[in-house]
């Protein structure tokens, strides 16, 4: 019996694993490929999408410059950011909707209600 439950959670384990991984893939939207710098305080957050599916991100606090790499894809309205390395308490997975208005993107956070940013095509 013990080994039939062992058995059962691994089946369960790859199944979980094989279907995260299947709707994890998404595309990459063209538009987003570039740099895009925080507006309103450019230089304080920068990401960088590039057209295979990775990044880069850099943001500056009280003079200490915090630099993460993350895979990214989209769903239609929706960008999916999975950081790398997350710092602990921070989303690893974060989700947000976008949308370009000329050489900007707005993105709204859909895990933290009112948490909104826009950035300038750099």
């Amino acid at each position: 019996m013990k080994r039939f439950f062992v058995i059962f959670g691994v089946v369960a384990l790859l199944v979980g694993v094989l279907s995260l991984t299947a709707c994890g893939g998404g595309e990459q939207d063209p538009a987003l490929v570039g740099t895009w710098d925080f507006a309103m305080a450019p230089g304080l957050w920068t990401y960088t999408f590039d057209a295979d599916g990775r990044g880069s991100y850099t943001m500056v606090t009280l003079e200490v410059e915090i630099n993460g790499t993350f895979r990214w894809s989209t769903d239609g309205d929706r960008l999916n950011i999975n950081r790398d390395n997350a710092p602990s308490g921070e989303i690893r997975n974060e989700r947000w909707s976008y949308h370009f208005h000329g050489d900007t993107l707005h993105i709204t956070s859909q895990q933290v209600a009112g948490l909104d940013a826009s950035f300038n095509r750099q």
